[in-house]
């Protein structure tokens, strides 16, 4: 079976300016997930699709292979869909197709091997995301979601809610083309720790990591060398 992994850089971003750019931990951003997706040993191919000559550069000395963003593409108005479709058209040999996301640093290299395997390996899923589950009193449009205000439960029995983190997708050849989204049918959903669930939208987003990181409540790469961690075979490509 063959995977390929897209990740997305864009040069330009409208909420935070250069946020793929910025230095946490004294790591330009997007080098963190480009060098986790390959230590993985998950995927055929990394792809990193960008519109910037230094990412580029930095892709292929890293081993992964760039591809020039379309302009259409690189418009604040193309979402995640359009990027996955696009690649499952101008790259037609794989079975499985994966997004991961810059904005998304602190997605451990064990995460992402988990949630490659569960799809690998599963015979009902066509796709899997990564997800944290919320258990609280939930409201949307002035009406309650996750429970009945005249049957309060306890907080540990609600139901949870789970939110899709943004960090990592992956979908079956067949599924992208038949649904046109990076999310099938049958998805499964791997839940990921709060501390990898952090994405990053606004500044104050980035006054959390960078306080995370600063204090060493997380790391963008592991702290052992990378050549010295074990490869899970149902990741091997």
């Amino acid at each position: 079976m063959k995977t390929a992994c897209f990740i997305p850089v864009k040069q330009n971003s409208e909420r935070v300016p250069g946020k793929n750019f910025r230095l946490v931990g004294g790591l330009p951003l997007y080098q963190a997930i480009v060098t986790k997706a390959i230590a993985s040993g998950c995927f055929s191919t990394v792809f990193v699709d960008t519109n910037s000559d230094e990412v580029a550069d930095f892709a292929r000395r890293e081993g992964a292979t760039p591809i020039a963003r379309k302009p259409e593409l690189a418009q604040a108005t193309a979402n995640g869909n359009d990027l996955l479709i696009h690649h499952a058209e101008i790259e037609p040999t794989y079975d499985f197709y994966f997004q991961l996301f810059v904005t998304a640093p602190l997605l451990k290299i064990e995460s992402i091997r988990g949630a490659v395997s569960a799809l690998l390996e599963s015979g009902t899923h066509d796709s899997v995301l990564t997800t944290i589950a919320h258990k609280g009193f939930f409201w949307r449009s002035g009406l309650p979601i996750s429970y009945q205000p005249n049957m309060l439960p306890r907080s540990q029995d609600l139901v949870p809610i789970e939110e899709e983190t943004t960090a990592l997708y992956g979908i079956t050849r067949a599924s992208i083309l038949k649904y046109r989204c990076r999310i099938g049918a049958r998805p499964h959903f791997f839940p990921v720790s709060k501390i990898e669930a952090v994405d990053l939208n606004t500044e104050e987003d980035f006054v959390y990591l960078d306080w995370l990181v600063t204090t060493g409540r997380a790391f963008l790469l592991p702290r052992e060398p990378l050549a010295a961690l074990t490869f899970r075979p149902a990741c091997a490509a």
